[in-house]
């Protein structure tokens, strides 16, 4: 049982180095590129902030689906899970593949996600919208929302704030390092294919977690028959 306890210490071990290891890589790369390229505000590479759609969600198919903020979750979406909403003017609301969300208020102000391929859907009235114009590529950015340089940012903002928020003035005006396209995309692929390895330790982790977690009974249900 001692055993079982150490391999579960040093699972849980190794997904925390993981992570450490991996925000330590973002604060490196967006480190040394805000101080190689010229910075930007966000409204200077990004079309004007857009506030979502107010309406209550609805768990009939009577529209698009609803995204709220609580449908994200560690920056992810289960589609499925997604409610339904009314929405005459659905187009100006409508997902796009590329589109970054942000969270106004609450726990996750400031937290963001990236759309990748969303179903037909609109965004909630607390989250704000944002979209790359040319010469920026929304990965790139996406990416640099989940650093230190981003949150340092956040965290200046919220100071004197007896609610944490996000509106688009705010955000308009973060400052982003801006490296030309070419280099973004490099960006891209080497925080992509870590931050995939990261994943597949969490799962291993959560695998092994069940396996060890079955193994303890199967243990002491031999230790009463006196198999052991």
């Amino acid at each position: 049982m001692t055993r079982i306890e150490e391999v579960k210490k040093l699972r849980k071990g190794a997904v925390g180095d993981g992570e450490k290891f991996f925000l330590s890589e973002l604060k490196k790369i967006f480190l040394v590129v805000s101080k190689k390229r010229e910075t930007r505000k966000v409204k200077e590479v990004c079309s004007k902030p857009q506030y979502g759609y107010t309406d209550s969600a609805k768990k009939e198919p009577v529209g698009p689906k609803f995204l709220r903020i609580t449908d994200i979750q560690n920056g992810q979406v289960n589609w499925d899970q997604v409610p339904f909403c009314i929405c005459p003017i659905a187009e100006k609301y409508l997902l796009q593949p590329g589109d970054i969300l942000f969270a106004r208020s609450g726990a996750t102000t400031g937290k963001s996600f990236l759309v990748k391929e969303p179903p037909e859907s609109v965004f909630a009235s607390y989250l704000i919208r944002i979209k790359t114009q040319r010469g920026t590529y929304p990965a790139y950015l996406y990416w640099y929302f989940q650093s230190p340089l981003y949150w340092s940012q956040v965290i200046e903002e919220r100071k004197g704030s007896a609610q944490p928020n996000m509106n688009g003035k705010k955000l308009s005006n973060i400052i982003v390092p801006c490296p030309p396209l070419p280099e973004q995309k490099q960006i891209v692929a080497y925080l992509d294919n870590l931050h995939e390895k990261v994943d597949k330790l969490k799962k291993l982790q959560k695998e092994t977690e069940n396996e060890l977690e079955q193994l303890t009974p199967s243990i002491l249900d031999r230790a009463f028959k006196g198999e052991l």
